[in-house]
């Protein structure tokens, strides 16, 4: 194989590996997040804040009253956008001596001089960015315009270095970039474990505790699926009884009948019964065979010589004392498979969880991560922890089980 073409394929695999590894680091850096990284325009590719600068303008003579609100000059200059007869200047809106993100260009007749209330006025946090140029300076104030053919944007920028300021310039569409240092906000993991209306003021129950129920919830589900599905695996594979395959075909066909069919009457079942608000509407079920668990688990019994059945007949073991001592320690790597499975459909449910459990210290992992969605406040970056945290124990589970998941599934029929 000559050097080029190893060089295409070797390229090919590396940029298929970063498309699929991509989201996985989205998920993690947005984790490390702030709630004003999560809103940056452009995204940021990595827990990041915009590096800010404090400036301080005299106030004695730049403060003006026009329109029943007191102004800043912060820069003396015509209007860039329109010609406008007559000196102005561009201002910034005070309240209670504070500068406001409202800013205009205001001509000399339309102000009227006042007595400012204090020496300097506080900018606290000028973003500073990196022009084309490759200078550096702080917005102290910015204008977007709307026309016709586009927007056009006034920068009021001052040097980088912050401190008492005097000049302040006028800048019209002009390249920039905000510059942003790498900052990870660690803080989010000890937050998202106080639970999600904790992040609204609100005693909430622990992220802890909804860890906790889906760990109960998905073990019981994996004991329930690995006895259930094996013994009736056992059943059609290993023992002849007299309609056989029609009742494996039978039991195949239900995979054809849709959740959402069952959805109703099921629930209708566990009013009655009294299981709603419970965990037992989420757990039961796995104690009856899973058709499809039951179809893997046939075929890996398919492959183990029936000699060993016949041996142990001969030695005097009956059918269940085959099934515990001869088969079930033969088929560990399909058992694996079908365990796998079965925690990751259980720990990922949302449908369940959301129709039978009301009480919140019953929530699962996916349900809490639910209750982070708010209107009224931005929990993104919370969501996001949250989430990291919910696909830990399933990433643990598929590093140290995987070999076993490869020969489990290439030897029940299954591979290409």
């Amino acid at each position: 194989m000559s050097t080029m073409r190893k060089v295409l394929i070797y390229s090919l695999l590396f940029g298929l590996a970063a498309f699929f590894i991509f989201p996985f680091y989205w998920l993690v850096s947005c984790s490390l997040k702030s709630r004003e990284c999560m809103s940056m325009t452009p995204p940021a590719y990595y827990p990041c804040e915009v590096r800010t600068v404090q400036v301080e303008m005299p106030a004695q003579g730049r403060v003006y009253h026009s329109g029943g609100a007191k102004w800043l000059l912060v820069c003396r200059s015509g209007n860039l956008v329109h010609d406008v007869a007559g000196a102005g200047g561009y201002y910034v809106r005070l309240e209670n001596n504070q500068p406001t993100a409202l800013s205009a260009w205001l001509s000399d007749n339309e102000v009227k001089a006042v007595d400012a209330d204090t020496d300097n006025i506080v900018f606290p946090q000028c973003a500073i960015h990196k022009l084309d140029d490759g200078s550096r300076v702080a917005i102290v104030a910015k204008l977007i315009r709307r026309e016709e053919t586009g927007f056009d944007e006034i920068l009021l920028t001052a040097d980088a270095g912050g401190g008492v300021l005097q000049d302040v310039s006028a800048m019209l569409n002009v390249g920039h970039r905000e510059i942003r240092d790498f900052k990870p906000e660690w803080g989010n993991y000890p937050e998202t474990l106080k639970g999600p209306d904790a992040a609204i003021g609100k005693e909430s129950t622990g992220f802890l505790v909804f860890m906790k129920n889906s760990f109960f919830i998905s073990i019981m589900a994996v004991l329930g699926q690995v006895f259930s599905s094996s013994l009736v695996a056992y059943g059609f594979a290993r023992l002849n009884f007299k309609g056989r395959e029609m009742w494996f075909i039978l039991l195949l066909s239900t995979m054809m009948i849709p959740g959402q069919v069952t959805l109703i009457p099921l629930f209708a079942i566990y009013k009655g019964l009294g299981w709603i608000d419970t965990f037992l509407p989420l757990i039961v079920p796995h104690f009856t065979a899973g058709a499809f668990n039951v179809f893997l688990i046939r075929q890996y019994m398919l492959t183990i010589p029936k000699e060993l059945d016949e041996s142990a007949v001969i030695d005097g073991c009956g059918a269940f004392r085959r099934y515990f001592y001869i088969i079930l320690p033969n088929c560990l790597p399909v058992l694996i498979v079908v365990s796998l499975f079965t925690f990751v459909y259980t720990w990922q449910d949302v449908m369940g969880p959301l129709i039978y459990l009301d009480n919140p210290a019953y929530r699962t992992v996916t349900l809490g991560l639910e209750f982070f969605r708010s209107p009224y406040v931005d929990n993104r970056h919370l969501l996001m922890t949250g989430a990291v945290l919910a696909m830990l124990p399933v990433f643990i589970l598929f590093v140290f089980l995987q070999r076993y998941i490869m020969s489990g599934v290439a030897t029940t029929g299954l591979k290409g």
